[in-house]
């Protein structure tokens, strides 16, 4: 990902150039006829998946990089070929390239708008996204993250972070609303002890995980609860089957209280879920196997609490 630098900016912080006069003087028309602030804001509003626009219109003056930044930067993606450590190099240069943004968006005081933090990895060798690829310097840079609501990755091998998860994902515990996780590589427990790392987490989506051998230094039977998510959201499972996860957060966490329900390929999971929901599920949507002809239809249930 390459982090996109204003013109005008130079390395000064964002807080500067958010909040303070804009270093270029400006013109005699600006100054005393500003264009009206709500305008701009419903401008850019119609602008927010344009980046190229974004970014011209990120120039155009102060007052318009002010509305821009947080639609410019609000989703950080760090990508790459899946090339992670081995016996021989336990922490190859490539993929601590792939934590460089870090450093950009770190020194241009950039962080704190972004919202969403995505990670995509693909490919038939180890993912690259794993504790050692993070150095001293790039988990104290994670600290200046204090606005992330959603967190999706692919490939997130999950046993490699633990013990000690908390140190990489926890700067997200209080902020984070939404995770979505492609093919992650952990246990049944494991993910449920992910998942209860962060206290405010309503939406919670997987999608084919792959079961793994736990690590010998952190067994299932020692892991805990960080906390008691809220799971009052979402929740959209597509071949997912692992009963234990669900029953794990239910006893550590007091029960679950999603609204919506998305399962796929998932029936083993929906007894439990549909009891332990039954007081707070509105929208269902649940597919299952035609046993005749091996289609897939889909079961639509929309109901009112109260």
């Amino acid at each position: 990902m390459t982090v996109w630098r204003p013109r005008h900016g130079g390395k000064t912080k964002a807080d500067n150039q958010l909040d303070n006069p804009h270093p270029v003087a400006r013109t005699t028309r600006e100054s005393t006829q500003p264009f009206p602030y709500d305008i701009v804001e419903m401008i850019i509003t119609h602008l927010v998946r344009d980046l190229d626009t974004l970014k011209a219109c990120s120039l155009a003056c102060h007052s318009w990089y002010t509305v821009v930044a947080p639609h410019l930067h609000h989703t950080l993606t760090l990508r790459g070929k899946g090339r992670g450590s081995t016996r021989d190099q336990p922490n190859p240069p490539s993929a601590r390239d792939k934590l460089n943004p870090l450093s950009e968006l770190h020194q241009l005081g950039l962080m704190p708008l972004v919202k969403e933090f995505r990670v995509e990895q693909w490919g038939d060798t180890i993912s690259w996204f794993e504790p050692l690829a993070f150095n001293p310097r790039d988990l104290g840079q994670l600290s200046a993250f204090t606005n992330v609501r959603t967190l999706k990755i692919q490939e997130l091998d999950i046993d490699r972070f633990i013990p000690g998860i908390e140190r990489y994902f926890g700067k997200f515990s209080l902020t984070l609303q939404s995770i979505t996780l492609y093919n992650p590589h952990c246990t049944p427990q494991q993910l449920s002890h992910f998942l209860s790392l962060f206290s405010n987490l309503d939406d919670v989506g997987v999608r084919d995980a792959r079961a793994c051998i736990p690590n010998a230094s952190a067994p299932d039977t020692g892991l805990v609860p960080f906390s008691a998510p809220k799971l009052r959201g979402l929740l959209a499972l597509y071949d997912f089957h692992w009963v234990e996860t669900w029953t794990h957060l239910i006893t550590s966490c007091g029960g679950l209280r999603f609204r919506y329900m998305d399962v796929r390929k998932g029936a083993s999971c929906a007894p439990v879920l549909f009891e332990a929901c039954a007081e707070t599920l509105e929208i269902l949507r649940f597919n299952v196997p035609v046993a005749s002809d091996s289609e897939w239809f889909c079961v639509g249930l929309s109901t009112c609490s109260g």
